[in-house]
């Protein structure tokens, strides 16, 4: 393990129900006037907003209704409702209702309000050439998770998508873009269309396996010179998250009104992004930042682009050294059940057993776009040596070639 620090400050108030309390929650996180953030259209959460109004009512809490966001949230939907903060001017929380779209839009109008600048520098939309200015205050937020995927509710981290360029990238702020209180409550998942409770799964499992898959090999600061790392630990919590998501994924298909297998689906969302299952050593995305490209470039379900990466890059692996693909074989044989030339295969099994994309073909993508593809994922994600992080690290040459096998 690695030295590290660890800090998580989110108030998380779990079980059926909790909903209810969102009023006294918001209202003991200093809240007089909420931006409640939610969905464009969107009858399948409308009822669980008008839930939140009423428990705001309830305490007194004053509110405002900001319902524009979309999937793959967009720079000009939180530039909206930024500018209706500022045209109410009494807004102090802001409270986001629905999955992870609504969740980063939401942490992103909170940081905008008191920014100073356009919330467009506040992007990592280069890694080669950083520009990007962190914000150092936000209002507070309170999250209230519909859809268990991303992890929004508990960590510092929004994605969001330029309209004019389609690059979709991040901001990561510990100091002011953790939740003040998170709502996680399963009965707000029992409605959820089976695709969309499938595509979550798939999303969390994607974020612990990038993890698992990715971690620093070296502890270079030991007495003596670098050792391995001993991931013992990490592995365990980690396969064992995977393992439960799998599991409960398929239960849930069988009796959607499990809340149990809900509640474990939901809690398995928060923990695998909220830096437990890193804590010791560090993880790289590069499966992420493949698919919030095809995210950008198509309005593609994050969830669905995960499992395409998943399956390509698992295919891929197959085809390196033994040193290389070890971690590859160790996730075929311990949570797929299958070695790894067989991984690919098995991913394309899972997706198709519950409806998700496997093939970024599904998207509209053809053999014509994946120099495009590859093209924007150099522009944004490859560091200043030129390479995507990862392990090992990858050339545009191995980006190109993931893609091609993922159509």
């Amino acid at each position: 393990m690695q030295n590290f620090e660890y800090y998580n400050p989110v108030h998380v108030v779990f079980g059926p129900g909790s909903v209810l309390r969102a009023g006294e929650i918001v209202k003991n996180a200093g809240g007089q006037h909420a931006l409640i953030v939610s969905y464009k259209n969107s009858h399948s959460v409308g009822s669980i907003v008008q839930k939140v109004c009423d428990s705001l009512e309830e305490k007194g809490v004053k509110y405002t209704r900001f319902e524009e966001v979309t999937a793959n949230p967009l720079i000009s939907q939180a530039r909206a409702g930024i500018k209706l903060c500022e045209a109410e001017g009494d807004i102090d929380i802001i409270v986001g209702v629905g999955g992870g779209s609504v969740m980063d839009c939401a942490k992103v109008i909170a940081a905008g309000v008191l920014y100073g600048r356009d919330i467009y520098s506040m992007f990592m939309f280069s890694h080669s050439d950083i520009k990007s200015i962190n914000p150092v205050r936000a209002l507070p937020t309170v999250m209230i998770p519909t859809l268990p995927a991303t992890g929004s509710e508990m960590n510092p981290t929004a994605v969001i998508t330029d309209d004019e360029t389609r690059k979709k990238s991040y901001v990561w702020e510990p100091s002011c873009l953790y939740p003040k209180a998170a709502i996680l409550d399963p009965e707000l998942t029992v409605s959820l269309p089976p695709y969309q409770t499938a595509a979550g799964s798939i999303d969390i499992l994607a974020h612990v396996a990038e993890s698992y898959l990715n971690p620093d090999p070296l502890v270079s600061d030991a007495p003596g010179g670098a050792v391995k790392s001993n991931l013992d630990l990490q592995d365990g919590m980690q396969e064992g998250v995977m393992k439960a998501v799998l599991k409960n994924l398929e239960i849930v298909y069988r009796d959607p009104g499990d809340l149990q297998a809900r509640g474990v689906l939901m809690w398995a969302a928060s923990i695998g992004l909220n830096g437990w299952l890193t804590s010791g050593t560090f993880g790289f995305t590069p499966m992420h930042q493949m698919g919030h490209v095809l995210s950008a470039v198509y309005n593609a379900t994050h969830g669905a682009t995960l499992c395409c990466m998943m399956r390509a890059w698992c295919i891929f692996m197959s085809r390196k050294a033994p040193a290389e693909k070890r971690r590859y074989t160790q996730f075929a044989r311990r949570i797929l059940g299958v070695p790894l030339s067989r991984a690919g295969e098995a991913i394309e099994q899972l997706g198709a057993k519950y409806g998700v994309e496997t093939h970024i073909s599904r998207f509209g993508a053809t053999a014509a776009d994946i120099d495009r593809l590859t093209d924007d994922v150099v522009k944004v994600s490859f560091g200043p040596d030129g390479f995507l992080n990862s392990n090992p690290k990858m050339s545009r040459e191995d980006i190109r070639e993931i893609y091609m096998i993922s159509l």
